[in-house]
């Protein structure tokens, strides 16, 4: 699914027409940006949190030739204030002059969309922000760690969040439950 069909979703989602619609979802989309290069934590019910990964340098080789080299990596940070979501709502409901009802409606109407998406094993791509997308945990043992036993752990898919290289570099994604239930 891209943004003009996630676009069109919204808007007859919400009942409102499609160029209300983009302008919702680029005000989201600039809102998170904002927040989370602010240091900030975005909470979405539903759907999972954004934030903004604390470059560290690693190493690693070239699987081309074997050379030594070093990258920048981003790790999860955490103890990030929170900027909920009733927040971000009044926020780009200011933004773009709309009513926060009909902000919270396509709000809304993008997160269905998005799950049903993940839900079939498809891809949601913003061209700008990201990509949502299921990946595929491998089966794995683990330990208990009250008793110290060894457990199995079953294979699972995962809702995974791509960030842009271009503008949102760093942005990290943790999914909610009801999003990791949704694709499960």
């Amino acid at each position: 699914m891209n943004k003009a069909e996630t676009i069109a979703q919204i808007a007859r989602d919400a009942d409102t027409t499609k160029t209300v619609a983009l302008q919702i979802l680029n005000a989201l989309d600039a809102s998170i940006k904002t927040h989370i290069d602010a240091g900030e934590r975005i909470l979405l019910r539903g759907l999972g949190s954004f934030t903004r990964g604390e470059a560290t340098q690693r190493t690693g080789h070239n699987p081309r030739t074997g050379e030594p080299l070093t990258y920048t990596g981003y790790r999860r940070t955490t103890g990030a204030p929170l900027f909920s979501e009733s927040k971000l709502i009044a926020e780009i409901s200011a933004t773009t002059g709309q009513a926060a009802n009909i902000t919270k409606l396509a709000l809304d109407a993008f997160k269905a969309p998005l799950k049903g998406a993940l839900k079939k094993g498809g891809m949601v791509t913003l061209l700008g922000f990201g990509s949502f997308y299921v990946g595929k945990r491998a089966a794995r043992n683990g330990r208990n760690p009250q008793t110290g036993a060894t457990i199995a752990i079953p294979a699972a898919q995962v809702p995974k969040f791509r960030s842009s290289k271009t503008r949102n570099k760093g942005g990290k994604f943790s999914p909610a439950s009801a999003l990791k239930d949704a694709v499960n």
